[in-house]
C-alpha cells in the first residue's frame, strides 16, 4: 500500500476527473452489473417457493436478490476471519438472581 498522501493524491485526481467530465458516464454505466445475479435471484426464489405464507411478489424477490448480492462480499470477508481456541468474546452472560423490585 502506498503512504497516504498517494492514497489523497489519487482521491482527488479521480474526483476532479469525474467533475472535470473526463470519466465516461456511459462506460461506468456498462460495467456495472445489470439486476442480481443467477446465484441470488434462485435463492430468493427458492426463498418465495418455500415460505408460501409470506406472499413474496416477483418485484419483492427481485429485490431480496438485489439485497443479497449486495451484502456477499461482507459475507465473504466475514468468512476469512478465523477464532482460534484462546479467542475470547466481547461479552460474557450469566444469569443470576432476579433483581429486587420496589
Amino acid at each position: 500500500m502506498p503512504s497516504r498522501r498517494a492514497f489523497v493524491f489519487g482521491g482527488a485526481a479521480a474526483a476532479a476527473a469525474g467533475i472535470a467530465g473526463l470519466v465516461d458516464p456511459a462506460a461506468s454505466a456498462a460495467a456495472a452489473p445489470k439486476g442480481p445475479s443467477e446465484f441470488a435471484l434462485a435463492q430468493a426464489k427458492y426463498l418465495q417457493k418455500s415460505l408460501p405464507h409470506a406472499h413474496l411478489t416477483d418485484e419483492l424477490v427481485k429485490k431480496i436478490a438485489g439485497d443479497i448480492d449486495g451484502y456477499a462480499p461482507v459475507a465473504a470477508e466475514f468468512r476469512k476471519a478465523r477464532l482460534r481456541n484462546w479467542d475470547e468474546p466481547d461479552f460474557v452472560f450469566t444469569a443470576g438472581p432476579k433483581a429486587p423490585t420496589r
